[in-house]
């Protein structure tokens, strides 16, 4: 991304926020609100992000009329996971291979992909629940589930796809698979839940 500064980046942000969930870039006023800022303070990085490339001028209208430029513009569709880097939000754009458009085969509209993300499953330790090595499942980001769900796991710097089990003093990850044995992880690892399994997807 060109030479941005912290604001003009969250500014940025906003306005990609905006197009991804209404089609519409957001008012300067609206802007200034996300951001804690005036309106004339919000107007400046938006004329700042202008004279840099990110954003275009689309006539007159909401938010003045701005626009994104294409290269700055949101993908469509829902990210894939692939390999998690170490360290790294589990959607951070490193982690991302490409974006499938899902929206028509779900019924889903453009805000309602916000917490989705698609996960490549690597390995058959849970074809017992019809998950297949290569399949893509469909995960809603959230920071637990429930006991016995399926879920997208962070260990580390690998994300796995378990079934989630709550003992004392951690959690019990279950395959779908008898040639694998279930893990049991305590406090001391590095083991977070990255979100809930909705469904699997698989390209034919």
């Amino acid at each position: 991304m060109r030479d941005l500064t912290d604001k003009q980046r969250r500014v940025l942000e906003i306005i990609r926020r905006s197009v991804r969930r209404t089609g519409e870039s957001p008012t300067y006023r609206e802007i200034a609100r996300v951001l804690g800022v005036d309106v004339r303070a919000a107007y400046q990085h938006v004329r700042a992000l202008e004279r840099k490339g990110c954003l275009e001028r689309a006539g007159r209208g909401k938010g003045g009329g701005i626009r994104l430029a294409p290269e700055y513009e949101p993908p469509v569709g829902v990210p894939v996971v692939g390999r998690v880097a170490a360290g790294t939000p589990i959607l951070a754009e490193e982690n991302i291979e490409e974006h499938v458009d899902l929206e028509r085969e779900f019924g889903l509209g453009p805000g309602d992909i916000d917490d989705l993300f698609l996960l490549r499953v690597r390995g058959d330790s849970m074809t017992g629940a019809g998950i297949l090595d290569g399949d893509l499942v469909l995960v809603r980001r959230q920071p637990t589930v429930r006991d016995g769900e399926i879920a997208a796991i962070v260990i580390g710097d690998e994300a796995t796809v378990k079934r989630v089990r709550f003992v004392p003093g951690g959690v019990r990850l279950e395959p779908a698979n008898p040639r694998y044995e279930p893990m049991v992880l305590g406090g001391e690892d590095s083991v977070s839940i990255a979100g809930k399994v909705l469904a699997a997807v698989r390209r034919v």
